[in-house]
């Protein structure tokens, strides 16, 4: 697997935009277009194959494919008994285009005797364009079959459902998140934890104040980190933003996206947009907390709502919580279709309200570095929070530091060595007949 260019083409593309807006009539010949997903840079560019037996091995973190409609494709993850594993697969229909409802994806977590150890899939709902992400897990534990715990080889086999006379290939960005082991035995779900989901629960209120801008991120990868309170942004119509808050151990996540009303200026009553607005919520793992449906939008404006379940390890046990089971940074969806463009002609305007719940708890004690793999939350998670820095700024910086200390490191050990030379040669000089130490 070789790492992508990204880099190069963003120069690129900065270049490209530039010239374009530098053109005479530029900006009235094209409206403005919805970013399209943002791939990571760290993702590793792998070809999954159509036999099992050739399958590209992942490891840990982002790759990077294609897939074309009808298209089966395979890739290969080594798994040891101990440890959970979580594999989320992205595919990304084209910005402002309208695939078929049949369209979608579907993953599957096979072992190689072919026996079924999880799987999801997604469709393209109301005909519009946003990322589908469905996500697949090896969960170490009760509940999962003795062959789909034992050590080895597995695949993961993700199909592109055909969908219409279109023949482009999705992009498809794979995460794999492996969870280290738990010490001790895992606790028993809690007497009416299944019960705690946000169709059984009252919602909050709302947080109110002023909204504070925040800018979303096109993919995962650079989410925007945000913290309770309001927020504002404002979208291309046919654009999906991606924010990332931290939730920790015991808590709850409610987050609110709302798209105000609008009247044209003849006094006509404004169009209906069937399908205008989503929002979905997703783990740390990527795996989303539910199926959510688009809102209607009428003149009235629209809104959409999540209320998870509190985060705890033992979720994974239960059908309705199953998802709530690892804390850390949660990503908040919001998708604002390309017909809503009639309405907002100059980009929509969306308030995004955030609100984490409860008191933060102990977690599981892991028997390995679950921090190292994006599982928990730590001080600095808490600092960033608000910020608007994403996940990739923060390996950036750490980088950064690591290279920082590396080269105080070497440095140290350097001026160390000449001062110790510098001993030694008085040392040898004195020893020497008639020898004296070097002034």
């Amino acid at each position: 697997m070789t790492r992508r260019r990204g880099g190069a083409r963003a120069v690129c593309a900065a270049v490209a935009l530039l010239t374009l807006a530098a053109a005479p009539g530029a900006s009235a010949a094209r409206p403005p277009q919805p970013r399209p997903y943002a791939l990571s840079d760290e993702a590793a560019e792998v070809r999954g194959t159509a036999e099992e037996t050739d399958a590209p091995a992942l490891r840990p973190g982002l790759a990077a494919d294609r897939i074309r409609p009808g298209e089966e494709k395979f890739y290969a993850v080594t798994l040891d008994a101990a440890s959970s594993a979580h594999l989320a697969v992205t595919a990304v229909p084209e910005p402002g285009s309208r695939p078929a409802p049949t369209d979608g994806v579907q993953a599957e977590l096979r072992t190689v005797s072919g026996l079924l150890c999880d799987m999801d899939q997604a469709s393209a709902a109301g005909q519009a364009a946003y990322p589908l992400t469905v996500a697949t897990s090896r969960i170490v534990g009760p509940g999962t079959t003795r062959q789909c715990r034992a050590e080895g080889r597995y695949l993961l086999h993700v199909t592109r459902r055909e969908g219409g006379a279109r023949s482009d290939a999705w992009p498809v960005e794979v995460s794999y998140l492996k969870e280290p082991p738990v010490r001790g035995s895992v606790p028993a779900p809690r007497p009416g934890a299944e019960e705690q989901t946000d169709q059984n629960n009252a919602r909050p209120s709302p947080p109110t104040g002023r909204p504070r801008t925040v800018h979303g991120g096109a993919g995962f990868d650079d989410a925007e980190a945000v913290r309770d309170g309001v927020w504002r942004d404002r979208f291309v119509p046919g654009e999906t933003r991606y924010y990332r808050v931290p939730v920790d151990w015991g808590q709850r996540l409610y987050a609110d996206a709302e798209v105000p009303g609008a009247a044209r200026k003849d006094g006509s009553p404004p169009p209906l947009v069937a399908a205008g607005l989503r929002l979905n919520v997703h783990n740390p793992a990527r795996a989303p907390l539910d199926r959510e449906q688009f809102r209607a939008w009428t003149g009235n404006g629209s809104r959409a709502d999540r209320y998870s379940n509190p985060v705890r390890y033992e979720n994974r046990s239960m059908d309705a919580a199953s998802r709530t089971h690892l804390a850390g940074w949660y990503y908040v969806a919001v998708t604002v279709t390309a017909p809503m463009a009639e309405p907002f002609p100059g980009g929509v305007p969306v308030t995004l309200r955030i609100d984490v719940r409860g008191r933060a708890r102990k977690g599981p004690a892991y028997a390995g570095d679950a921090r190292a793999a994006g599982i928990g939350v730590a001080e600095d998670d808490r600092k960033a929070a608000g910020t608007g820095r994403t996940a990739g700024q923060v390996r950036a910086d750490a980088r950064l530091r690591t290279l920082g200390w590396t080269g105080i490191g070497v440095g140290s050990a350097l001026l160390l060595g000449l001062a110790g030379w510098f001993l030694a040669a008085r040392r040898r000089s004195a020893a020497a007949p008639g020898g004296r130490a070097p002034r």
